[in-house]
């Protein structure tokens, strides 16, 4: 069976990382997805985390599966090509800060006039209306603007913490690929095409959804401690082989069944523990007791024993033990992939797994222009044409 996305052409100008992730997720699902670069140093994103013998993992994890095409967009050869690739595609996808695209002369409305079902997708910073639109953004300024720097200090009044791997970039790329999969849903069923736009801002908000609206209701944002949890039965131990794990006896079911592990059949009628609102209330206590006694046994030991009773658990790992787990690579979330310059690659696999048509990891990235030539003689040019906008300064680096 084909994949779910198989036939279905990406025009992708994106770089660095929130829509360049969300091309990603597209790709893996089968679409074509051609990757415009600028000659010279293409998308700066080729340089970020740059090891020394050349593999770039911030790149590779985001670009895989996709076709590198150079052109300077700012000349007029550049601009034609894109008008010329416009009309065999589905999608547009762009993240330059707004008004660029437009002033470029290929932005939305010229580009629908060419290919009036086209999707044209937007990754911006903040949306498109308001004083903010028209101004550029990178991850941790969506982080702060959203509220999520403060929450994850701790609260009003805590010093800001950011959280890792550019989260608003790579929940603004997930966002991104499912406003572009509605868009074509939309289109197979009423045969328009259409503007998506999507943002980082947007993204984080919807992301604290829960938290942001329990302030919206009664207008007050707790303060805690970050990293720390209030909920003994919903939190992390460490076993006397120091090795940690997780608990998340969430639903009140579960009580009488972590107390029976721990041998404390005492804490399920104390009356500090007795129902959820107690044991909230009296977190700190309670946590202290349950590492006293999860620091008596080995790791391994409390997850058999937690296991037998059904309750929610698991291994706390370090990227190591990650990459050791046989669940993660049994299940295609880690995967080995052919690359023509590192042998023995090992990548990130897919989340998603459909039944009938699935999808997967195409390839490694490109190389900068590598598929520049393949895609002009799609598109009629010959040879001669094409070493003239070699040249020109067109398709490579003066």
């Amino acid at each position: 069976m084909p994949s779910p996305l198989e036939g279905i052409r990406i025009l992708d100008f994106t770089r660095y990382q929130n829509g360049p992730h969300g091309t990603q997720l597209l790709a893996d699902m089968g679409a074509e997805v051609i990757k415009v670069e600028l000659p010279g140093d293409g998308d700066p994103g080729r340089a970020i985390m740059r090891q020394p013998d050349g593999f770039c993992a911030y790149f590779e994890a985001l670009n895989r599966g996709k076709r590198s095409i150079t052109l300077e967009l700012r000349t007029a050869e550049g601009k034609e090509v894109i008008r010329k690739l416009v009309q065999t595609v589905d999608v547009v996808v762009e993240n330059f800060r707004p008004g660029v695209m437009d002033n470029l002369g290929i932005g939305y409305d010229v580009l629908a006039e060419l290919n009036p079902k086209l999707i044209y997708a937007v990754n911006s910073g903040f949306g498109p209306d308001g004083e903010w639109s028209s101004r550029g953004s990178f991850d941790h300024v969506a982080q702060g603007m959203s509220g999520a720097l403060v929450a994850q200090g701790g609260g009003p009044g805590a010093t800001p913490t950011s959280v890792a791997w550019g989260l608003a970039d790579q929940v603004g790329g997930m966002t991104l690929a499912y406003g572009v999969m509605t868009a074509l849903v939309s289109r197979e069923r009423f045969g328009v095409g259409q503007k998506v736009d999507v943002s980082q801002l947007g993204a984080m908000i919807s992301l604290q959804g829960f938290s942001l609206l329990g302030y919206l209701h009664t207008g007050t944002q707790e303060r805690r401690n970050p990293g720390a949890s209030r909920n003994a039965a919903f939190s992390w131990y460490q076993g006397s082989d120091g090795e940690w794990f997780t608990i998340a006896g969430l639903d009140p079911k579960f009580w009488p069944r972590i107390c029976r592990v721990l041998d404390r059949d005492d804490l399920i009628d104390d009356p500090r523990s007795v129902d959820p609102f107690a044991r909230f209330e009296n977190g700190p206590w309670l946590i202290e007791e349950f590492r006293a006694v999860f620091a008596g046994k080995p790791c391994e030991e409390w997850l058999n024993a937690l296991v037998a009773e059904e309750i929610p658990c698991g291994p706390v790992y370090d990227y190591a033990g990650v990459a050791a787990e046989p669940q993660h690579w049994q299940n295609g979330y880690l995967v080995e992939l052919d690359h023509p310059t590192f042998p023995n690659h090992r990548t990130i696999g897919m989340s998603v797994q459909l039944s009938e048509t699935p999808g997967g990891v195409r390839g490694p990235a490109p190389e900068l222009g590598q598929h520049t030539e393949e895609v002009l003689l799609e598109l009629g040019y010959d040879w001669p044409d094409i070493e003239q906008l070699h040249d020109k300064g067109v398709t490579a680096a003066r």
